[in-house]
């Protein structure tokens, strides 16, 4: 009872601090599929979500945003899905995770540890579609992974040609 109390108060303080000195938002979710295209048009056809860039031909990896069009979609803000190829010899959870932004990584990954997360990859910068920015990749007190980015000031979204 006393180790569960201590960990609660933990997580409260670490949720507190992180909320004091960090803005943190749902980025992107990662979404793990046997065939991308497929599961990519389920997501359109079931919730409206439209196709706003692709990696590979075909494609490994489909990014969809919430719009009226694929145009709109590209323009908005919305979270992100990425409908990701997932190698048919892993488990079914093993790509699925949350996309944090951030605007300090380097705190909020001090408080998740706080609070009980372990780290997969430490804060390291990375370039996605032309733009720098600083991501780390941790894992909750349930083995969920949770991919934390930094994006460059005055920026709210990943870039999509």
């Amino acid at each position: 009872m006393r180790r569960m109390t201590v960990a609660i108060l933990g997580l409260t303080a670490a949720s507190w601090w992180t909320a004091a000195s960090a803005d943190v938002t749902v980025l992107a979710v990662r979404l793990g599929a046997k065939d991308v295209p497929a599961l990519a048009k389920f997501y359109e056809s079931a919730f409206g979500l439209k196709e706003i860039d692709h990696v590979g031909t075909p494609p490994t990896e489909i990014i969809m945003r919430y719009g009226a069009t694929a145009e709109a979609a590209k323009a908005g803000s919305s979270p992100e899905f990425l409908v990701a190829r997932r190698d048919p010899a892993a488990g079914p959870d093993t790509i699925m995770h949350a996309v944090f932004r951030v605007s300090d990584l380097a705190g909020t990954v001090r408080a998740a540890k706080a609070a009980g997360a372990t780290v997969k990859s430490d804060v390291a910068p990375i370039t996605i579609g032309g733009m720098a920015l600083k991501s780390a990749t941790l894992v909750d007190p349930d083995g969920n992974v949770l991919e934390i980015m930094q994006l460059p000031k005055g920026a709210t979204h990943l870039p999509h040609p």
